[in-house]
């Protein structure tokens, strides 16, 4: 009877830690990372690195647009991973960064053409140059791999219609996603309610819009429907005209 006690003790000791170990295996499958993305409005160093001071406390995945006037790589220091093409002013606009220390590993950056240089049929308040979709591939803590992309769609002078700048961007951005092989998130200035899209971004891709509710509504995020979200805000104002919007994800383990 004494050896039997013991054999129902242990056995209940074993239960009692795995019943703990379980759920957290199961919390550690699904990755939290909070994202931000930040419309810099062609401003220098100076400006950005005080932007930073908002911005890089509460980001672990940074989407940056209008970023010609700076070198982000030469005003971050080591714990973030800068991935942007300083080749030319065109290509540098749209960047993603990215905290080291926040994921497991993370690729090389990949430019998509969004659309070409356009005068958009307006001499008075001027065209667009090229515009790019900035893609980075990064694997989680948890395995998975995501691939996060920053763009810039054109501003409303480009909306006119079939084959405007504006309408081919979003069959270029719609492609991009619908050849993707991976969960994806998107960080933009959209140039239009995230969650009101007139070119139908969402329903054509599947992915989920995140917007604000409340201000101009035109920065938030397109993301994959296994991703989870949450607690989506504005954080506060920098010397910006756009104020940066940050959400949390929840990326699931492989």
């Amino acid at each position: 009877m004494a050896v039997l006690a013991v054999v129902a003790a242990s056995s209940a000791a074993i239960a009692s830690v795995q019943s703990v170990d379980v759920p957290k295996a199961a919390a550690a499958a699904h990755e939290q990372l909070r994202v931000v993305t930040a419309n810099l409005a062609f401003r220098g160093p100076d400006a950005v690195r005080n932007d930073w001071s908002t911005i890089g406390p509460n980001a672990d995945i940074m989407f940056v647009q209008e970023a010609k006037n700076v070198r982000l790589r030469d005003i971050l220091g080591d714990a973030w991973a800068v991935r942007q093409d300083t080749s030319s002013e065109d290509r540098q606009g749209s960047a993603v960064v990215i905290r080291k220390s926040a994921v497991k590993s993370i690729g090389d950056l990949l430019l998509v053409k969004g659309t070409d240089a356009s005068s958009c049929n307006n001499a008075a308040e001027g065209g667009i140059m090229t515009r790019w979709i900035a893609r980075v591939d990064v694997q989680l803590n948890n395995g998975r791999w995501i691939r996060a992309a920053s763009l810039h769609m054109p501003p409303p002078r480009c909306q006119y219609g079939l084959g405007s700048p504006f309408a081919v961007m979003a069959d270029n951005v719609v492609a991009f996603a619908q050849r993707s092989d991976r969960l994806l998130v998107l960080g933009a200035d959209w140039n239009k309610v995230v969650d009101a899209d007139p070119n139908e971004i969402g329903a054509r891709t599947g992915l989920k819009p995140r917007g604000p509710d409340t201000g101009s509504r035109i920065d938030g995020f397109f993301v994959s429907p296994a991703i989870t979200t949450d607690d989506l805000h504005y954080l506060a104002q920098t010397g910006s005209d756009h104020r940066p919007v940050q959400m949390t994800i929840g990326v699931p383990a492989p």
